[in-house]
């Protein structure tokens, strides 16, 4: 089973990170993904699109699939010109979003990188109290529960390794997807893209 994801993933349509980017663009991972798709939408021009946002309602309620796919076909309806859709979400709404992009930018950063880029944010919010996911703020008392962030990132760390497989189910063949493997990477393609560096969440 794990050889065959592997193939999967191998098998998705690479290109390098100065390829011209595309008008309906699918950013995912994590690890910077929020700022680098507002990066990307402020440089486009296109509608920013916030799965998270639309995801939860008030006091962390999560929406069902049906109201999801809904709202997103909604967002993606009323964007003009094109679009950068910040999230994934595909236990909910398949192939709902990759099925429409031109374009892929996948964040596959190391587990620890994302980790502990999730973990300072977090910690940054609880103290800020600014609003996340809609209306919905990350406070202290979510911060050291089991149902924090950081604490489904450990819990679902295999989760994590298996989401490119997840995506190359998804996904056309046809579709360019740039992959940043490394911090690195991620700062490079901020460069050859021109992109300036947004506020995340």
């Amino acid at each position: 089973m794990i050889e065959r994801d592997l193939v999967k993933v191998d098998d998705l349509n690479y290109v390098p990170m100065h390829t011209a980017l595309g008008r309906r663009i699918s950013v995912v991972g994590n690890g910077g993904k929020t700022t680098l798709a507002k990066s990307l939408a402020a440089k486009t021009g296109f509608a920013f699109i916030e799965l998270d946002a639309l995801h939860w309602k008030a006091n962390w309620v999560e929406s069902t699939p049906e109201e999801l796919m809904e709202k997103v076909t909604a967002a993606i309806g009323a964007a003009v010109g094109g679009w950068i859709i910040d999230g994934s979400y595909w236990s909910k709404i398949e192939g709902l979003v990759l099925q429409r992009a031109d374009m892929v930018v996948w964040l596959d950063l190391p587990w620890r990188v994302m980790f502990w880029r999730m973990l300072k944010r977090s910690f940054q919010r609880a103290w800020d109290k600014n609003k996340i996911c809609g209306d919905n703020t990350e406070g202290w008392r979510k911060l050291f529960s089991t149902d924090s962030l950081w604490w489904y990132w450990i819990t679902h760390r295999k989760t994590y390794r298996q989401r490119g497989a997840r995506m190359a189910e998804l996904l056309p063949r046809s579709t360019p997807v740039i992959r940043l493997r490394t911090a690195r990477e991620l700062n490079r393609f901020y460069e050859v893209q021109g992109l300036t560096r947004a506020s995340g969440k």
